[in-house]
């Protein structure tokens, strides 16, 4: 018994260094779960003006990273095996980035004047055998696709009717410039409300 629980005890101690640096646990301010499913995590982030975010760890996958405002750089300094420091370009509010990597561990830094306001999409699925996940999508960018999802940029203006179908797959939809999300299951037909819309299709299962 006292093999067992010291071996427990062991075991807890190796897991909670990691999990006590998940930022929407240890920076609530500027990290926000506010979605979560088999499918996808979605966290809003807020960077103040001039903040300095201490280390904290990102898990390793793809990721959709939305841009919420118009922002400048924003530093981001790495630990662990990519020891670095990377600066994010300047982002306009409706541009779209996907990213996959591994595990990262950084500290982040808003050395600009504004705020920075942007979604981390954290994909739970299969990449399909993907090979090309890294993309920059400007504002204007009506369209992108690989094996692993589906992004669509939909305008509903007052004299036009729109609605969701998700005959084949799930999807988020994030609405433009608030963030809101709302997850759609398959099977679903949602009409949509004027206004300017992400759609995000999920073309694979999630990982076993």
């Amino acid at each position: 018994m006292l093999r067992l629980g010291l071996a427990a005890g062991l075991a807890c101690s190796a897991v909670l260094p990691i999990s006590g640096q998940d930022p929407t646990q240890t920076l609530p301010e500027s990290y926000k779960v506010q979605l979560d499913n088999d499918y996808v995590r979605v966290v809003r982030v807020h960077y103040d003006a001039g903040a300095k975010l201490p280390d904290h760890t990102h898990p390793p996958g793809t990721t959709v990273y939305v841009y919420l405002n118009d922002s400048e750089g924003v530093v981001f300094r790495h630990s662990g095996n990519n020891t670095r420091a990377v600066t994010r370009p300047a982002v306009k509010a409706g541009g779209v980035r996907v990213a996959a990597g591994e595990e990262e561990h950084h500290t982040a830094e808003n050395p600009a004047s504004t705020p920075s306001d942007f979604l981390r999409v954290w994909f739970k699925t299969d990449n399909g055998g993907e090979r090309s996940l890294r993309r920059r999508l400007s504002p204007t960018d009506d369209k992108f696709e690989n094996k692993q999802m589906r992004i669509t940029r939909l305008t509903v203006t007052p004299d036009k009717s729109i609605t969701i179908d998700t005959a084949q797959e799930p999807a988020l939809l994030v609405s433009l410039p608030s963030g809101d999300t709302r997850w759609i299951e398959r099977a679903q037909h949602v009409p949509l409300t004027t206004g300017e819309y992400l759609r995000i299709d999920f073309l694979t299962a999630p990982k076993l």
